[in-house]
């Protein structure tokens, strides 16, 4: 990972880093977790509309099948939040660039835990919804300019893609909780100076 390789690059700041490595190390992560996103998401949702498992669905159906994917989505992109804040609190990098920047400027203003919390998932929120535009446009746009793609293909590429960005940010979060647990036991280990 990205972060064990950072973890050893040794400077005077958290996590060894300096500013401008930690900033370099987020910039990196972030390009990582944005092109796997991409390509988990997209993967997801072909799958799905190729499977034919949900075509016989009406378009009510299909529209409550969306939302659905919408709250399990939620739920992996919170549980990758917490880990996100975790990650910058004990590092002071992130997988999302956004992120790390609202959190940077919010602590150079205020001391506030909180602040810097919700400045960070605000961040790292906005980066994802702004991710959704292109799956919307491509989804509606072959809809749109083709016979054989369905608004309800459509509509269940999009809850595809939403369960496999789920199961993307689960795993990421994942894999962040698994870096830091093994940082916190590595710096245990290490005997005082």
């Amino acid at each position: 990972m990205l972060l064990d390789v950072a973890a050893h690059a040794g400077s005077h700041s958290i996590l060894g880093l300096s500013r401008t490595k930690q900033w370099l190390v987020t910039l990196a992560a972030t390009a990582a977790s944005t092109h796997a996103l991409d390509a988990v998401a997209t993967a997801a949702g072909l799958l799905l509309v190729g499977t034919t498992l949900l075509r016989g669905l009406d378009h009510p159906a299909v529209l409550l099948f969306l939302a659905s994917t919408y709250v399990v989505w939620g739920a992996g992109l919170w549980v990758n939040l917490m880990a996100n804040w975790a990650l910058l609190e004990d590092t002071g990098t992130s997988t999302n660039l956004l992120s790390k920047a609202a959190f940077d400027l919010v602590k150079l203003r205020t001391r506030s835990v909180r602040a810097r919390r919700i400045a960070s998932a605000v961040g790292y929120v906005g980066t994802e919804l702004a991710k959704e535009t292109p799956y919307y446009a491509g989804a509606f746009g072959a809809a749109f300019f083709s016979d054989s793609v369905s608004a309800n293909d459509a509509l269940i590429f999009l809850g595809g893609a939403n369960l496999g960005a789920a199961a993307y940010e689960y795993g990421l979060a994942r894999a962040v909780r698994a870096f830091l647990d093994r940082r916190d036991a590595s710096a245990q280990s290490q005997p005082a100076r």
